[in-house]
C-alpha cells in the first residue's frame, strides 16, 4: 500500500494560528462598525447647504432663488428649456415666474467685472420691440406677446408677456442681483 503523506505538524499549526488571528480581526472590525453605527452622534445634514452667490457670477439657480426671496412664485421652465435670439449670442434658460416665462441670459467671465462687461456689451444690442425668441428647432416663443428686457449683474432677463406689476417686480429682482 502506498503511504499517504501527512502534512507536517508545524505547517498545520501555523495555518490554524493564522486562521484564528484573521477571525479575531474580523470580529474586531465588526465590533468597531457596530460601535460607530450606534454610538456616534453625528447625523448627516437633512438638506444640502444652499450655495452662496458670488457677485457677478449669477446662474439660473441664483436668479430663481432671488425671485423666491422677493416673494414671487418661481421655478425652472420645462419646455422649451432654452431660447435663442439674434440679439444675444448665448441661449436663454427658461424660468417661470408667476406663470409667465422669463428667459435668463447669463454671461460668464474670468471674474465678476468681465462678466458684467460681457452683459453690458450684449445689452447694447437688445431691443425688446424687435426681439424674437425661438427654440433651438426654430419654433417661435411668445409670438404676439410683449417682450421686456431687464439687466443686472451678469444677467439679462426677458419677460414674455405679463402685466406692468409683474414686469416691475422682475425688473427689481434682476437689478438687485449682486
Amino acid at each position: 500500500m502506498d503511504a499517504v503523506k501527512q502534512p507536517a505538524r508545524g505547517s498545520r499549526r501555523g495555518a490554524q494560528i493564522l486562521s484564528s488571528i484573521l477571525f479575531l480581526a474580523a470580529l474586531g472590525f465588526a465590533a468597531a462598525g457596530i460601535y460607530l453605527y450606534f454610538f456616534t452622534d453625528e447625523e448627516p445634514p437633512r438638506e444640502p447647504a444652499i450655495p452662496t452667490t458670488t457677485p457677478g457670477r449669477n446662474g439660473l439657480a441664483d436668479v430663481i432663488r432671488a425671485f423666491d426671496t422677493a416673494g414671487l412664485d418661481a421655478d425652472y421652465g420645462r419646455s422649451p428649456a432654452t431660447a435663442d435670439t439674434s440679439q444675444i449670442r448665448t441661449p436663454g434658460q427658461h424660468a417661470v415666474v408667476d406663470d409667465r416665462s422669463v428667459f435668463i441670459f447669463t454671461f460668464p467671465g474670468t471674474n465678476a467685472d468681465a462678466a458684467r462687461a460681457a452683459r453690458e456689451e450684449a445689452a447694447a444690442r437688445v431691443d425688446p420691440a424687435t426681439m424674437t425668441l425661438a427654440t433651438r428647432g426654430g419654433q417661435s416663443i411668445g409670438e404676439g406677446e410683449t417682450l421686456r428686457a431687464f439687466q443686472g449683474s451678469n444677467v439679462i432677463a426677458v419677460l414674455v408677456g405679463g402685466d406692468d406689476a409683474l414686469a416691475a417686480q422682475v425688473q427689481a429682482v434682476i437689478e438687485s442681483l449682486p
